[in-house]
């Protein structure tokens, strides 16, 4: 019993540090980020061609995108959003795309990820997978942004 403690206090821990960390970047950089409303430069997929569609886009340009694999139910989901829809207007060359889990319509491309949690955060360079991680983190968010936008 004091190990489930244990992990469920190291777990509240770890959702503050990254509410703080939200909460932080979202006030310093206040001009830069969108707001509830604002507009932004995320796409939203909505079937497995649409998906292809913007995959063969960048493998064509050499540039980065982002896939941000998300549900609606989800709240780590809801509380990056924003986050994620600030930095499409901050790194404006790199294509930042949300995918729905739940939409039948992305079945196969959901499946091909092997998503297994949300948020989850796949990044494509020139077309080809090259970092990935799961989880409500702003600062990995924006650090592998920097690693692969060169």
């Amino acid at each position: 019993m004091l190990s489930t403690i244990g992990r469920s206090a190291r777990s509240g821990q770890y959702l503050l540090r990254t509410l703080n960390a939200a909460t932080t970047v979202t006030q310093t950089c206040s001009a830069g980020f969108a707001t509830a409303g604002a507009p932004d430069r995320v796409v939203e997929v909505t079937s497995d061609q649409d998906f292809s569609a913007k995959l063969a886009d960048v493998a064509g340009s050499g540039s980065l995108m982002i896939c941000d694999f998300t549900a609606k139910w989800c709240g780590p989901c809801r509380m990056i959003a924003p986050v994620f829809s600030s930095l499409s207007n901050k790194y404006t060359d790199v294509t930042f795309v949300k995918i729905d889990i739940d939409n039948t319509a992305l079945g196969n491309t959901v499946n091909d990820h092997s998503i297994t949690g949300v948020p989850t955060f796949v990044y494509y360079k020139g077309g080809r997978r090259v970092e990935s991680f799961s989880g409500a983190r702003a600062d990995m968010l924006e650090s592998l942004i920097q690693k692969h936008a060169k």
